[in-house]
């Protein structure tokens, strides 16, 4: 199954995943996504980001900011030292356990570039941001729904809808998109750990406050949907 064919969530199934290339030879694993807001606020991802500059911001608050630094000092001279390697989301095929391109790996990686500054930003700057409604916190955001949208002979893959909990990403292992995965036992514990967690649809948000790592929303969560 080629889960890009239809919804999908961007950390569950994309960051921490190896790559392929078309002739079947590894690649990298995916450190992060790359995401673009464009002018009317639609986010859809645009790219893969690998290297430790999108790794290491992953780990939580001081620490992640600590190795950033380090990692940095390591090159001081190198200008780029801080901007990770990029695959353009047009040159991925098919999504499984891992993800597949249509390309050869020779040459393949390119730096990150930002042609509208500002608007472009990992996904980890999203994931961890609080959610509210009116004076209530609905939780964190845990992932995001994205769908394929075809335009000009091209695939974007578009948010959808915020994955929001109180547990962090990746904790729910998957059980909360797909009831009939692994274990019954486990999955039930899982689920009920999770219970509260839920979907906004993007449609919902007014604001996304990147500095301030806030998200306001005009509803409540709903029961979130199982996934591809």
């Amino acid at each position: 199954m080629n889960r890009l064919e239809g919804p999908f969530d961007a950390a569950l199934h994309l960051q921490d995943r190896q790559v392929v290339d078309v002739d079947g030879l590894l690649v990298c694993n995916v450190d992060d996504v790359e995401l673009n807001e464009s002018d009317d606020g639609t986010l859809s991802v645009t790219g893969l980001l690998i290297g430790a500059p999108a790794l290491l911001p992953r780990f939580s608050g001081l620490l992640g900011r600590t190795l950033l630094e380090q990692w940095r000092r390591l090159g001081i001279e190198k200008a780029d030292r801080l901007e990770p390697w990029r695959i353009d989301i047009s040159d991925v095929v098919e999504l499984q356990s891992d993800v597949r391109l249509s390309v050869s790996r020779e040459g393949l990686l390119v730096r990150a570039q930002n042609p509208a500054k500002g608007r472009t930003r990992p996904l980890d700057r999203l994931l961890g941001m609080n959610v509210r409604h009116g004076d209530e916190s609905l939780g964190r955001v845990t992932d995001i729904r994205l769908e394929p949208r075809n335009s000009d002979h091209t695939t974007e893959f578009v948010c959808t809808h915020l994955v929001v909990g109180h547990g962090r990403p990746g904790s729910m292992l998957g059980y909360d998109r797909q009831q009939d995965m692994g274990p019954a036992i486990l999955g039930h514990a899982i689920r009920w750990l999770h219970r509260h967690t839920g979907q906004l649809p993007i449609s919902d948000v007014t604001d996304i406050d990147w500095e301030g790592a806030m998200i306001t929303s005009r509803a409540e969560l709903s029961a979130l949907a199982a996934s591809s």
